[in-house]
């Protein structure tokens, strides 16, 4: 009897275990805005300037959540904002992606480079000009 007793108590902490999300980092909105960005292109733009409005309230500090940014999400800022063309703001994001994630570094420091390299070799093509 006792093992039964103990049995359920134990299945009735697991399970209640399980009820509570206790996230260690900030998401966001970010699973809806990834759906949009693919699949809803009328909205795009408005959930990408929340999902922006959102990255750098937590960059500043200013979020009223005070848990970090989870992995991946200033980088990912970062690849929205390359893809609308600004590789200032793309750099930026990659940068914190960096500080963020230490081992994040190699991949983000190399985006960054290539990134740096691109807008020299456009400079230069438009001094040439």
């Amino acid at each position: 009897m006792n093992h039964k007793l103990f049995g359920a108590l134990l299945g009735a902490a697991l399970l209640s275990g399980c009820a509570t999300n206790n996230q260690l980092y900030q998401w966001g909105d970010y699973e809806e805005v990834l759906f949009v960005h693919f699949h809803e292109p009328a909205v795009r733009d408005e959930m990408l300037v929340n999902y922006y409005t959102f990255v750098n309230s937590v960059a500043a500090g200013s979020s009223k959540n005070k848990k970090p940014l989870a992995p991946g999400l200033f980088a990912e800022a970062g690849t929205f904002m390359l893809e609308e063309g600004d590789i200032d703001a793309a750099i930026r994001f990659y940068q914190l992606e960096a500080r963020a994630w230490p081992e994040s570094q190699l991949l983000m420091n190399t985006l960054i480079t290539n990134l740096q390299k691109q807008q020299q070799r456009q400079q230069g093509a438009a001094d040439e000009k």
